[in-house]
This record gives structure tokens, sequence and C-alpha cells, in this order.
């Protein structure tokens, strides 16, 4: 019996090929989306998830006397509680914030190579026992027992030494001081680490490092927080306690409280408190705001497709209602035909999930997602096995309905099942409400995908708005702030490429313009901390305005080393003619020379005015811009990145962008979301029209005889157009009306992030209107002016 339901339902497929493409396609697509966005949101509410302890910890904080929560504590806090002994605590550990840190590391006896910016996490020997990292290689416990001890995560061992060479006893010189450093120990750092062991690596959803990789842990660091002197005095880290089987966090807080228990910090005292673990994370993290939102995007993406799925598939159950009466009569009954509707719906669906698994094989090398620091990666086979459990989800929706066919069918006389070929449904309510739906959603995404592409454009073109955007494309970019390099061997390198065919001019800075500010205070009173105020520094060579194209408003340029040169928004913000006027960087002091345009290197915060200090740039450069031909920019970019990989070892991998690219990675947020938005308005869009297109054809084809005979009756093309054209319009006006406030109430919100906002104005809303109901009007007009042109004489003589 299940090969003919089978057979059956392959008979219905090739009689609807197209209707059946447009739904399998249509949900196929939309179970891609909701995986992935789902995948998103699964893997951000698992944080944390991976540690088996995870119950039984608690986090320990503290409260300022106003209520306020610290964001870390200090290590002087655990060593405290664990002197007092707690009868609900096992043990207490304290994790440092992770940090960047410079290596150079030793691969094998006499070859020594640089990694830079190393994610490193200091810990205490007891963090094992709390978070249970899986040893690979080495010992823990030789670790917690050796001064200056490194634990390497399985992926950077691999990375720096390959699957043969064995990293334990290897050696780790640091590159650079830490603020945290005895004062005996060098600007150049050159205290030596041993690395005891491999652990496991840490997922990246974790609170202890959200979504940024974690490379290495350090014990016993002579240069951490743990041994420093002033360690009592700094919130630098968090502090966890393993609770005993049974106790809870909230039974912990209950024994702070009645102990009255205070620490001292920053001269005041502060509360004790304990709470369960990723409780703090998750209070103040934007965590749950993303996780909320990839689910309701993903949420839309399906809503979208199952709308057009079920509909059509309701439609082609209902439109065999002669079946169904001769079924009756041949003595089917409800179970054989509700087994019949079922299996073609799981035929239909499996092609769907079919298609849905080929599209993950195919994109699944490029579902990798960066914003900022944040990493992402989804993991395909995992992905597969979400999806599949997505499958049995949507196949009991379609059992719904296929039951609830049943019983509809089961209440049709069977005289009138058999000479009624199909169940008049004159105003299709649902059918319609469901494409509103549909409209309603089109219009969040393509709302948002048009405000994302707007803000970019503005944002791009606002920052460093003094050159032109070929400009932007024209200049080179390169960090150069290689610990290893002595300064004189980066000059003479930066002197070198500026050297080659097809570069006009070179800018030296101490860190990229988008990346930060030299500094941000300035003193009206030399060593006089009291009389500063806030402005952005920036250490600048004299070609720096000529390169960035900025204008001299009032004063003269920089001619000597006491010179400063502030820019408009600086003298806006002070109220005064600054001409004149001597500031203090600390001792050293400049007079202000000259007044230029506004420098604007960032969107996001209001600038307080730049301050522009003069500099050769002889102890410390870190950044190098060179500015080529338009067409030669390319070449010269080449010979650049081939300098760069001859010069520096090999572990170091040079990146050479143009300044264009460096803004468009500054603006991940628009652009990294506007690539993903479109995608999913682009889906969504093609769903719904495909959804109308198929509820017009229904429509022409049921309504032939009623055009035929208001053409008899003198109806003309306008008539007949508006007689099948104002329920979409309908449609689209209503939809409309309720999408455009929400998506106007976001836009509000979403505008108070930014110095700049494109003009949302009238031109915005009336452009994607038009724009959405001329691709809709292109939709159903070929349908209806197909029916326009029938003769109505053959309709007629045809019913």
């Amino acid at each position: 019996m299940l090969s003919h339901y089978i057979k059956m339902a392959v008979r219905q497929l090739l009689k609807y090929k197209i209707q059946n493409l447009i739904s399998v396609v249509g949900l196929s697509v939309g179970i891609l989306c909701f995986s992935i966005c789902l995948y998103c949101s699964r893997f951000i509410n698992g944080t944390d998830s991976c540690f088996s302890h995870k119950e039984r910890i608690a986090d320990i904080s503290l409260y300022t006397s106003r209520g306020d929560l610290y964001s870390g504590i200090p290590a002087t806090l655990i060593e405290h509680l664990r002197k007092q002994g707690f009868d609900e605590v096992e043990d207490f550990t304290f994790a440092v914030y992770p940090r960047k840190r410079s290596y150079n590391v030793e691969i094998k006896e006499g070859k020594e190579l640089p990694y830079n910016d190393l994610n490193t996490m200091e810990v205490d020997s007891l963090f094992r026992k709390i978070f249970t990292p899986r040893i690979i290689q080495g010992s823990w416990e030789v670790a917690a027992n050796t001064p200056n001890a490194v634990i390497l995560t399985r992926s950077l061992a691999k990375r720096m030494f390959g699957e043969s060479e064995n990293p334990i006893g290897k050696r780790m010189m640091l590159t650079q001081r830490l603020f945290t450093a005895p004062k005996t120990t060098p600007r150049t750092g050159g205290i030596a680490y041993t690395i005891q062991a491999v652990i496991e690596d840490i997922p990246l959803n974790t609170s202890l490092s959200f979504l940024e990789k974690l490379d290495m842990l350090t014990l016993n660091d002579s240069e951490g927080t743990l041994q420093f002197s002033d360690r009592g005095n700094m919130t630098g880290g968090w502090g966890f306690a393993l609770l005993h089987p049974g106790k809870t966090a909230q039974k912990l807080e209950a024994r702070f409280h009645s102990m009255n228990l205070k620490h001292r910090l920053y001269d005041e005292e502060t509360a004790i408190t304990a709470s369960s673990f990723g409780e703090k994370f998750w209070n103040k993290s934007i965590a749950p705001f993303f996780a909320g939102i990839t689910m309701v995007v993903g949420l839309l993406i399906l809503l979208t497709g199952l709308l057009n799925f079920f509909h059509f598939l309701m439609g082609t159950f209902l439109n065999r209602n002669r079946e169904y009466g001769i079924r009756k009569v041949m003595g089917s009954g409800n179970r054989q035909l509700f087994y019949q509707l079922f299996v073609q719906s799981v035929v239909i669906a499996s092609i769907a999930f079919l298609l849905t698994f080929c599209l993950i094989e195919i994109i699944s090398p490029y579902l990798n997602f960066s914003l900022f620091d944040f990493v992402l990666i989804i993991e395909k086979n995992l992905l597969f096995v979400q999806t599949a459990e997505y499958m049995g989800f949507i196949l009991f929706l379609c059992m719904i309905l296929c039951f609830a066919t049943v019983l509809r069918i089961r209440y049709i006389a069977i005289r009138t099942s058999i000479h009624g070929s199909e169940i008049k449904r004159h105003k299709h309510g649902m059918r319609n409400m469901l494409l509103g739906i549909q409209f309603f959603i089109c219009w969040i995404f393509v709302s948002l995908t048009v405000a994302l592409y707007m803000q970019a454009e503005k944002t791009e073109s606002t920052l460093f708005n003094t050159l032109t955007e070929k400009e932007k494309a024209n200049i080179l970019s390169f960090p150069i702030d290689y610990m290893f390099m002595k300064n004189e061997e980066k000059l003479a390198l930066i002197e070198r490429v500026s050297k080659y065919p097809g570069v006009q001019d070179k800018l030296l800075a101490d860190i990229s313009y988008l990346n930060g500010v030299s500094g941000n205070l300035m003193l009206t009173e030399k060593d006089n901390q009291e009389s500063g105020f806030e402005i952005n520094t920036m250490a600048v060579s004299t070609n720096f305005f000529r390169f960035m194209n900025i204008p001299l408003l009032t004063g003269r340029p920089l001619e000597t080393q006491e010179d400063l040169i502030v820019d408009q928004t600086a003298v806006e913000c002070q109220k005064k003619d600054l001409l004149g006027t001597t500031l203090y960087n600390n001792s050293d002091g400049y007079t202000i020379c000259g007044v230029c345009a506004n420098f604007i290197a960032n969107v996001y915060n209001q600038s307080p005015g730049f301050a522009f200090l003069p500099s050769d740039f002889t102890y410390f450069v870190g950044h190098c811009y060179l500015k080529c031909d338009p067409e030669r920019t390319a070449e010269v970019k080449a010979l650049v990145e081939k300098t760069l990989k001859e010069t520096l070892p090999e572990s170091i991998h040079p990146k050479v962008t143009t300044l264009q690219e460096d803004i468009y990675e500054a603006q991940a947020i628009e652009n990294k979301l506007k690539g993903i938005i479109l995608f999913f308005s682009i889906v969504s869009l093609i769903i719904t029209l495909l959804g109308v297109y198929s509820a017009i054809t229904l429509d022409t084809e049921r309504r032939q005889k009623e055009v035929a005979i208001r053409k008899v009756n003198g109806a003309g093309l306008k008539q007949i157009i508006f007689l099948f054209a104002r329920l979409y319009m309908g449609l689209l006006a209503g939809s409309a009306t309720i999408a455009f406030p929400l998506i106007y109430a976001f836009m509000q919100m979403w505008k108070r992030t930014y110095i700049v906002f494109f003009n949302d104005g009238i031109l915005y809303w009336a452009g994607i209107f038009m724009g959405i109901t001329f691709i809709t009007t292109l939709t159903v007009l070929f349908r209806i002016l197909k029916i326009a042109r029938i003769n109505p004489a053959k309709v007629i003589k045809n019913e």
C-alpha cells in the first residue's frame, strides 16, 4: 500500500510541476536560512554549556555602596575568601581578563619565530579543577609548580609546531613589557616562559572569552596580575567558586549576607555577592539581543517559505474533491485518506530537505562570520543534525494539515464530492491573510536592507571626508608595529617601499587612524593634571595635512616641534579663539599655530576635537600609508606585499589594504550585516512574489467566466486590471501601514548610535513602497493582461 501512496504522490508532483517547484524551492531556502539563524541563536544560548561543573559554579562579584555592580573583582578578594573557608564552597579560582600578548617562540633548537597578538588568559592552579579543560599533552601539575608556565590550546600548538614537533619544554620570550610587570622588566619584555601542557580548544561560546578565540593560559606569571604588587586596587578579572554538590549560589549569597562580608576597594567598603555562573554575563552582555534577533530573522524567513508551501499543499488537497468521493465509494476510509495525503506531504518535504542539505554542503566553506574581534564558525555536521531536527517539526505540521483536511472532507457528501470538482472558496480570506503576512515580512527586510546600504554609504563618505572615494581607494595601508623589529629597521623598510614606481607620497603614523588616537588629554598648565581637558591627540608628520587633503582654515602649517594645530571641532568645544594658546602634553609645551578643517575618524562617538602634534617618528612608528598613482595602485600593492613577506618572519602574515578597505572593515556593523540582510530580503521577496504569482494564476483561471461576462457588458482593460489588482494593492498598503511605523521606531533607536545618519525622510519610504509595488505589479500584470485578452464567446461556450 505504501508503494501505491508514493506512486500517487509522484503523480501529483508531476501534475503541478511549476507550483511544486516553487513551493519546494521556497521551503528549502526558508529552512536553510532558518537553520543558520537558529544555529547562531542556539550557539549563543548554549554559552558555558561546555563546562561539566556549570551548575556548581558561582560568580563572585562586588557591589558598591550605591548598589552598582563592578564588572570584575581584584585578585586579593579570592585570596581573602580562600582563607575564610565556607561549608558551601569546595574551592575558589581567579581568572584574569584575556589580553593580547606577543612572544618570540622557540620552534626548535636554534630557531625562533615571532607570534603577535596571542589572546592570553592568566589563571591560577585551581582553574583546571573548576573548569576541567582536557589535557592533550604535558601535565597541569607540572605547570602549576613551574614559574611562568604556558598552556597552549591545540590549534595554537598545531599552528606553531605542526603535527610532528613536541611543544612541551619549548620557550616563549615575551617581547613587550606588560603594565602589571615589575619595574625591573625592560620595555622590550625579555621574560622567558615555558610550555608545559597543551589543552583542547576552549569553545567560542563561553563567558570567559565570548566569540573570541583563546590561544593560551599562563600560570605563576611573574609579569601578570596575580603577582602584581598593586593587584588589590584593580578589578582585573573574574572570581569563581566551585560549590559542593547540593549547594547553590543563592545559599552562598545568603551566607555572605549573614556574615556581612565586605571588601575594601577604591577607599570604600563593597559588598561581596554570589550569583549563578553566567547570570552576570547574560545581564550585562548583548549576547541575548543577538540570540533573539537571529531567532526572529530565522522565524520570519521560515514563515515566508512555510506560508507558500502549506497554502499550495492545502490547495492541492482540497482541489481533489472528486477523487476523494470516488475513493469513498470504493470503500476507502478516513485513515487510508490520511495516509495518502501524509505520504504526499512527506515526499514533497523530503525533497525540500534534500535540497537544503545540498545547499548546506555547497555553502559550508563560507559559513564563517567575523565582526570586529568576534568570530563565529558554523560546524557543518552540527548544522546537518539541527536541520534534521527541524525536518521532524515540519513533518509534524504536515501531519496536522493532513488531519485537518481529512476532517473537512469527512463531512462532505459523496454526491457533492463527485459532481462538484472542487470546494467553493470564493473569498480566500486565509490565503489573503497569509499573503499580507508575507508582504509584512518583505517590508521589514527590504526597509532594513536599504537603510543599511544608505547608512554604509553615508558613513564611508563621512570618514576622512577631505578625501574623495577614488583617493581613498588609491592609498595603501599596512601595519608595522612589530615588537621584534627595531624602529630603524621599520623606517628603512618604509623608505624602501616608498621608492617603488607609482608611489607618490608616504605618511607615517603610530597607529591606524581608524583604530584609535595617540592620546586624549591636553593640559592648560604644565604638569597640572587638574587643568586637563578632553581632546584627541594625534602624532603626525609635517606632510599629514597635504597627504589627507585637510585645508588650513586659519593660521600657518606646522614648522617647529613646538607647534600645534587643532581642528574646528576643538575650537567649537572650547568656545574661544585658540590661536596662540599654549597647551601641554604632560611637561612638553605646544603653541597652537593653526586651525584646520574637521578630521573625522569615527562616526559612532562625538569627537571632542583633534590636536595634531608634530613627530618625526624616530622613536616609534606603527603604521604606514602610501599614496599611489591611480593606474598603478594594484601593482604597488603586490610589490609591497612581496617585500613584506620576504622581510618578515614566516610566522607573520602581513596584510596590505587600501584606506577604503580599512573603512569598510571599521564599519563592520553596516557592511557585514547589509550583505546578510540583503540575502534575506531577496529570499523573502522571491518567495512572496512566487506566492503572489500562484495566487493571481488561480484567481484568473477561476474567474474566466466572470471576466467574459464583464467584457460582454462593456468592461474595458482598465476595469479588468482594477478587478484583480485592487486586492494586491490593498495587501501592499495594509501591510506597509503596519510595518513602516515599527521600522521607523527601530530606526530612531538605531540613529542614536551615530553622529551622522542618512536622510530617512519621505523619499526613503516612498522609494521603498514604489519599488515593491512596481515589482508586484509586474508579477500580476502578465496574468491579468492574459485573461483580459480572452474571447468571451469562447469562454461562455466552454462553460
